[in-house]
């Protein structure tokens, strides 16, 4: 039963967190290690308590999606339809391109690492998104802004999905690494925030997939850790994330999200130090 409790606290947390600039998967990384499991299982575990929030995800922003599909039928057209759809082709595509080599090097370090180093890490990598979010939410008032229709161009789509592929890193937060150039690149809040989910949609699902089909570690830790709890995992996130995500993104505009990553970010380096692994 350990581990189903576990899975199913892991899959709460997913449903929550996920809708924050905080990083979901870093705090699932932190509930399975405190479980005993090792932290190159635990990260895998995080990136794939992903997909239980993807179906959520599609269907609270089935709109946007809908519409980029709708671009599918002239591509390469000015309308909002085509440009929208190339937003989330070309981020995805550059995600693609830095994440996937981010989670092979980092699933390497953390299968042969020790706790300490991979908290301490994951600890520093808090502490830089700390200081990211309090630059977004600086940046957030002061922009003026794109209009809430606007979509970004090919560059700012690239720049965007490579910032993306840097969440794979644990630690780092794939909403407040896609909203701070967004704002960068003039877009208000409002818009930025909307741009940056419609984009996690496709996210969610590679998070999922690309730990069972890059390599063969994601299915080591699956069949270690057991499909039932996997699936409790999963289950449990996407209940959650169907229950709360239009309140927690309300709450997203309005959260210290920066106290909350720092405060997270110095209790795991200060818990790597004093506790024994």
């Amino acid at each position: 039963m350990r581990p189903i409790l576990l899975a199913a606290l892991a899959g709460l947390v997913q449903g929550v967190v996920e809708w924050l600039p905080v990083s979901s998967k870093t705090m699932i990384t932190l509930i399975f290690a405190a479980g005993g499991y090792s932290f190159g299982a635990a990260y895998v575990m995080g990136l794939l308590a992903n997909f239980g929030s993807f179906f959520a995800a599609l269907w609270f922003f089935r709109r946007d999606i809908a519409s980029a599909l709708w671009g599918l039928r002239h591509p390469l057209a000015q309308t909002d339809n085509a440009r929208l759809l190339r937003f989330i082709v070309l981020a995805t595509l550059a995600t693609g391109v830095v994440g996937v080599p981010v989670y092979a090097a980092v699933s390497g370090v953390f299968s042969a690492t020790t706790g300490t180093v991979a908290m301490v890490v994951i600890g520093a990598l808090l502490l830089v998104t700390s200081g990211v979010n309090l630059w977004r939410e600086r940046l957030a008032r002061g922009t003026g802004g794109r209009p809430a229709g606007g979509v970004p161009g090919p560059v700012v789509s690239l720049v965007v999905g490579a910032c993306q592929g840097l969440a794979a890193f644990p630690g780092i937060s794939r909403s407040a690494s896609t909203v701070t150039p967004l704002l960068l690149s003039g877009f208000e809040a409002g818009a930025a925030l909307r741009l940056s989910f419609v984009l996690d949609v496709v996210a969610l699902l590679g998070a999922g997939i690309v730990p069972l089909v890059v390599g063969s570690g994601g299915l080591k830790v699956v069949a270690g850790i057991g499909w039932v709890p996997v699936a409790v995992m999963l289950v449990v996130s996407a209940v959650v994330s169907f229950l709360t995500i239009g309140g927690v993104l309300r709450l997203a505009a309005r959260l210290r999200s920066w106290v909350v990553t720092l405060a997270i970010g110095i209790v795991t380096i200060a818990a790597a130090i004093v506790l024994p692994h």
